[in-house]
């Protein structure tokens, strides 16, 4: 019995020594290698050297570009250009934007009155035969709407003197020779000092009028003012409104925007009764804007028309200096509601910039066109006192 005990635990010693020997053969196996376990600490770190004069140039002129660009628009904006870039322009959408190169090569007259307008540069119209063209149009046998809204769409370009800046969006009221019908309602908040004036211009047709001691309340948010399309002002309440001007914004009362002046009753008639201007950039190419504003009846005779529109393109090429070029790269003229369009010639209510004007943006650009030829030189010198 004793022989056959000891052969049974010979065997299972065999067994386990087996056992362990595939054990550790697997963990030989399974155990990483030196190299696996090998560690580089820290990093290899290039000693702090001086920059030079022309290294640091370039970090501060980058710096400044960055920080130029992070300025040009809020953070609401940047959000809706990053959604934008990935859509199409307004500007390029129907019925786009006119490129004057692209028609370098075409004709420019049609041979006969039927035509394909691609074939030919783009044929602007007097003011009085694009109404002719849409009253056509508006007949009782074709649309039928002798009486349809006049819109006028205007292409801009949004330049300025400096490179990082372009012409800010506004929304103003232009007072026109001839008012209208325009079926929108407008809620007008009024700032003035005495009692009696604001009665005056609650009579006059504002919603509300506000004196010198809601400006604080305002200010704090417990008055909004969201729910009013435009401020008017006494003139009287120029001072105690400064503070709104972060708040109020493109709706703030100036003397240029016509909402600050001593004739409440007037103020809010031209307000209620003009033609409302809207520019707004295009958030795509910042160099390019649109406007558009609604003119008049059809039904209105073709003086009353072109004289509004002379009044309305008067007014917004205000806003840019015409020695930079043409502010109105196109305007078109179309029919609400609908889609037909008809390129007219506004060339004779567009301001033409005297002599002396475009001899001072030349030099403005002849000094910093010097400016940075010295900063070249200087950052080729450093380049080359370094090598």
């Amino acid at each position: 019995m004793e022989p056959a005990g000891g052969c049974s635990t010979m065997s299972n010693l065999l067994i386990h020594s087996r056992c362990f020997s595939m054990f550790g053969a697997m963990n030989e196996l399974l155990r990483p290698g030196t190299a696996v376990l090998q560690q580089n600490r820290g990093r290899k770190r290039a000693l702090k050297a001086t920059l030079t004069r022309a290294q640091k140039l370039e970090r501060r002129v980058k710096r400044e570009e960055k920080e130029a660009a992070r300025k040009q628009y809020n953070f609401m904006e940047r959000i809706s250009i990053r959604r934008m870039k990935s859509l199409l322009s307004p500007s390029q959408q129907y019925p786009g934007r006119l490129d004057v190169d692209a028609e370098s090569d075409l004709p420019e007259k049609p041979v006969c009155n039927i035509y394909l307008k691609d074939m030919v540069k783009t044929q602007f119209y007097p003011i009085s035969k694009a109404l002719e063209i849409h009253r056509l149009m508006q007949q009782p046998s074709i649309y039928n709407n002798p009486n349809a809204p006049v819109r006028l769409r205007l292409e801009l370009n949004m330049t300025t003197e400096r490179q990082t800046k372009m012409v800010g969006n506004s929304d103003q009221i232009v007072p026109v020779p001839f008012p209208f019908k325009h079926n929108e309602k407008r809620t007008i908040m009024a700032f003035a000092a005495s009692p009696q004036n604001q009665e005056i211009a609650i009579e006059a047709g504002a919603e509300v009028a506000l004196g010198p001691d809601m400006i604080k309340k305002i200010i704090k948010g417990q008055f909004r003012t969201d729910d009013y399309d435009f401020c008017v002002a006494h003139g009287e309440m120029s001072t105690h409104i400064l503070p709104l001007r972060g708040i109020l914004k493109s709706r703030f009362p100036t003397r240029i925007n016509g909402g600050l002046g001593d004739d409440l009753p007037e103020i809010i008639e031209k307000f209620r009764n003009g033609i409302k201007l809207t520019v707004k950039g295009d958030p795509v190419y910042p160099i390019w804007g649109l406007c558009d504003a609604v003119v008049g009846r059809l039904s209105m005779s073709d003086e009353e028309l072109e004289a509004n529109i002379a009044t309305v393109i008067e007014t917004l090429c205000k806003q840019r200096n015409p020695a930079l070029g043409p502010f109105v790269n196109r305007a078109l003229m179309m029919i609400i509601p609908g889609d037909a369009f008809v390129p007219i010639d506004i060339n004779k209510y567009v301001p033409v910039p005297t002599e002396e004007e475009i001899e001072r943006v030349e030099k403005r650009k002849n000094k910093k066109k010097k400016k940075e030829a010295v900063v070249e030189s200087e950052v080729d010198q450093d380049v080359a006192a370094v090598a």
